[in-house]
């Protein structure tokens, strides 16, 4: 029985405290690992939302929509593809495009930039668009879908200064028939810390996205033809 008893292993009370710091080691690396993951996860959902959200705007752009709560009758919100008049502002921050038909209607959509924000508002005759957000509201917001800020700052915005749209070709009267389109967005992760630097802020604390696309007109009447 001695022997037995002799023989038997256990833990001691040195090696049990000798084993604590390694440990604890090994549950601050795992939550610094698990905390990153969180972190890295959340930034790359906001990009992503970012991407998606500017492509649907430029989508919309293009195409127009029509969409249940714009108004009471469904018609189309005018796109470029089916305009056949295209206007570009003098700042390059707005283009007004309308659709000229044989009945008196007037089909006309006018997108603008506006402080980082992409707008856009239509009239179909006598009907004037509504954001299906806000039926009070004749301006749809394109860009950003969310109006989210971290600290003071607009978590998503659009950032570049000039040159959202560019006639690239025109025709002899004055025709838009290639339009360039281009915008670049910036989305924001957390607030720039104190004594962090302007350049480690956008650097670390934010990212950025820039979407160039063409877009032919070839609704516009050919010169020389009404």
């Amino acid at each position: 029985m001695f022997n037995k008893i002799r023989n038997e292993k256990g833990i001691l009370l040195p090696d049990l405290v000798a084993s604590l710091p390694l440990g604890l080691i090994v549950i601050f690396v795992m939550t610094l690992s698990i905390s990153s993951f969180i972190t890295t996860y959340s930034d790359i959902r906001d990009y992503t939302k970012m991407e998606d959200d500017l492509f649907q705007a430029i989508e919309t752009l293009r195409c127009g929509y029509i969409e249940t709560g714009v108004n009471t009758n469904k018609e189309p919100l005018c796109g470029l593809l089916s305009a056949n008049q295209v206007r570009i502002g003098s700042n390059q921050d707005r283009i007004t495009l309308g659709v000229q038909t044989a009945s008196a209607s007037t089909i006309q959509s006018i997108a603008w930039i506006n402080n980082g924000e992409l707008y856009i508002s239509g009239q179909y005759g006598i009907s004037t668009f509504r954001s299906p957000l806000d039926p009070n509201n004749p301006i749809i917001q394109l860009f950003p879908e969310s109006t989210s800020k971290i600290g003071s700052e607009k978590k998503y915005q659009l950032i570049n200064t000039g040159d959202f749209f560019t006639p690239l070709k025109v025709d002899s009267e004055g025709n838009v028939r290639l339009l360039g389109i281009k915008l670049e967005a910036r989305v924001r992760f957390r607030e720039r810390r104190n004594g962090q630097s302007a350049s480690d802020d956008l650097l670390m604390n934010t990212r950025t996205i820039r979407y160039e696309t063409k877009v032919f007109i070839g609704n516009v009447p050919r010169s020389g033809t009404a």
